[in-house]
């Protein structure tokens, strides 16, 4: 394995960090003063914009933990049942808000919930010591991100905005290849589509730590945010386009003015297609299909072109024509299934750390808490839990080493400084493969928590394996739990973005969608990257079913447009007299009807010589989009109509 080597100066800046974090830590003489270094192992990321970001979730999370820890304290004080019941109903409900969210603002969720158990059950034969606790930790963690901010600042951490660029660049290339593809008479690849899709959605956590590295890191955030949204309208215009008639000519003419416009002619693919409309509306008699091809058309123009807006913006930091801000949220089935698993988890451990009678079972019963809450954090729980044995066997080797081996003969605190410097520069080196970069992470956490340096440095070895055996048995228990309590399996993920897909399409063509375009379109990407990031561990993506999820999306998508531009439909007053039927002709799922609806638009916008008329055309062009994911997707559908859907045979116009 290669090492580049951005990695290296990336893992002396984090164990410089944790040194100077220690340094200050047994300056200031801080109770649990390796929460600082633990604190910087946590932050090791290989950017600026993720570090300041992790940070600023995790003191907002410890704040709120450390003030429920004192209120939890003070209703309870020496009642371990009424404060261990209260402290489980806590976590419970920070990890069923955690699982609404990804990334950062999850694993702040899980934090402010084992805080309590830190702070507050750590000393709960001693509720005197809470206060002195929650100072002492939220001091050492203040600590440690001024540490880690201060060493990226100064040794030139990289911005995470410039691997976004690329990342997102390399996206936009390989879909204008597919659609140069597309246009030139291939077939519509359903698993790369959604594959596009997928690829588009993953960058959503790493846009949001954009905004948290510069001054101009807000703007930058925005312009990524929006080339992402255009990137999705992109692929699924591509995949409008792959619809068209074999040999029409209109449609010939189309793509190639998209392939144009992906070529960075847009202002002239604009106005092209601007005078074919035109030609096309001053017809005697009107062609909805052209009228619809040609305004697709014109939507991918304009989504390119926000793409390169979007761009620009990331690139120059300059503010973005407009803002949106991307979903993050998730489904409830998880939520429940995560929440429950962590209650029953916690509970079970501390009913048996009860009866074994323990001497240090709080410290046993904290470790349990941090564990099970991180791992609902983790696409899977198992897994995390066999990660962590892993690198706690590692770990709680290397610390032995390293506490009674070379620590032994000195308090020097440049000794120590040395001593730690092998495990955690190896601990960052692993982050160069995807499937060891956690392992990595875990590694210098559990490390430097087991070494715990202190000063003076304490070598009480039964104390030592004691911790051990701590964090052993509360791996054994989020292991347990993760098979027993309800486990989630990759077939229970996939189940679930089905259930889901089903619920937004009944909404969507039902007129119940009460979610934004831009945060629906992406929240269908991201459903469709559950999905495969489930399929793909366990090696099985049925084809049928993934069709039928993309064209479930896509009619949910145009049937929520259509529902949007006739609620909007303020200035069109001769239009609401047809907005039953519209309606009506959206729930039948009969593509006869929406072909009419749209030609009864544009019959309107001529008639009543509307201005503007980019409303009627919106909401033409998605009445007639539906009719035509309709009668392409109505094989797919069946399994995703609502029960009072029907997918009717219609005909194109």
């Amino acid at each position: 394995m290669s090492i580049p080597l951005h990695i290296w100066p990336h893992a002396l800046r984090i164990w410089l960090a944790a040194v100077i974090a220690l340094y200050v830590a047994f300056w200031l003489q801080l109770g649990g003063a390796s929460s600082a270094a633990v604190t910087v192992a946590i932050l090791a990321q290989p950017t600026r914009g993720a570090a300041i970001a992790k940070a600023g979730n995790r003191i907002a999370a410890t704040f709120l933990g450390a003030t429920m820890s004192i209120i939890i304290a003070g209703l309870f004080p020496g009642e371990r049942v009424g404060m261990l019941a209260a402290f489980t109903l806590w976590l419970c409900a920070c990890v069923f808000v955690a699982s609404y969210f990804r990334g950062y603002r999850a694993y702040a969720a899980v934090l402010s919930g084992y805080t309590v158990a830190i702070i507050t059950v750590a000393n709960i034969d001693a509720p005197q010591n809470v206060f002195t606790a929650m100072t002492n930790r939220v001091a050492a963690i203040t600590i440690g991100i001024i540490c880690v901010t201060l060493v990226n600042d100064l040794f030139g951490s990289p911005s995470i905005w410039r691997g976004f660029d690329r990342r997102i660049s390399a996206i936009w290339q390989d879909v204008r290849e597919y659609a140069r593809a597309i246009a030139i008479g291939g077939a519509e690849d359903p698993q790369k589509t959604a594959m596009f899709l997928a690829r588009i959605s993953g960058l959503g956590d790493e846009v949001d730590s954009i905004a948290h590295e510069t001054a101009d890191g807000f703007h930058r955030a925005a312009g990524g945010r929006i080339a992402m949204l255009a990137l999705i309208e992109i692929v699924r215009q591509v995949r409008m386009l792959s619809f068209r008639l074999p040999g029409d000519p209109l449609g010939k003419i189309i793509a190639d003015q998209c392939l144009d416009a992906a070529d960075g002619k847009s202002a002239d693919a604009v106005t092209f297609l601007a005078s074919l409309r035109e030609t096309e509306l001053s017809r005697p008699e009107i062609s909805i299909a052209a009228i619809g091809q040609i305004q697709q058309a014109v939507r991918y123009v304009e989504s390119v072109r926000q793409f390169e807006d979007g761009l620009s913006s990331l690139r120059g930091g300059s503010k973005p024509s407009r803002d949106i801000q991307l979903s993050h949220r998730r489904e409830f089935f998880f939520a429940l299934q995560n929440t429950i698993r962590v209650g029953i988890a916690v509970s079970a451990g501390a009913l048996f750390l009860t009866l074994a009678g323990w001497p240090a079972s709080a410290t046993a019963l904290t470790v349990t808490a941090v564990l099970c809450a991180l791992s609902t954090t983790m696409p899977s729980p198992s897994k995390f839990a066999v990660a962590v044995t892993i690198a706690f066997a590692l770990a709680m080797i290397s610390a032995c080493i390293v506490r009674f081996c070379f620590l032994t003969e000195t308090q020097d605190f440049s000794r120590l400084a040395i001593g730690i410097a092998p495990i955690l520069i190896f601990g960052c080196l692993l982050s160069v493969s995807p499937k060891t970069a956690g392992l990595g992470g875990i590694i210098n956490v559990i490390f430097l928590d087991l070494l715990t340096p202190s000063n003076p440095q304490n070598f009480n070895s039964v104390e030592f394996f004691s911790e051990c055996m701590f964090v052993a048995f509360a791996l054994g228990v989020v292991l347990i739990a993760s098979q027993l309590a309800w486990p989630v399996s990759e077939f229970d993920r996939q189940r679930a973005v089905v259930n889901a897909t089903k619920k937004t399409f009944a909404a969507s063509v039902t007129g119940g969608t009460r979610v934004s375009l831009p945060s629906l379109s992406i929240m269908l990407a991201s459903r469709l990257s559950d999905y495969l990031a489930a399929g793909a561990s366990i090696g099985r993506i049925r084809p049928l079913v993934l069709r039928g999820l993309l064209a479930a999306n896509d009619l949910a998508f145009a049937a929520a447009a259509a529902y949007n531009h006739l609620e909007q439909s303020e200035y069109a007053v001769t239009l609401l007299s047809n907005h039953v039927t519209l309606r009506r002709a959206l729930q039948s799922g009969n593509s006869l009807r929406l072909y009419a609806g749209a030609r009864s638009a544009i019959r309107q916008m001529r008639k009543h010589h509307a201005q503007p008329q980019q409303g009627y055309l919106d909401m033409a062009t998605d009445l007639w989009s539906t009719g035509l994911l309709l009668e392409n997707g109505k094989g797919q559908l069946r399994h995703f109509s609502a029960p009072d859907f029907f997918v009717r045979k219609g005909q194109r116009t």
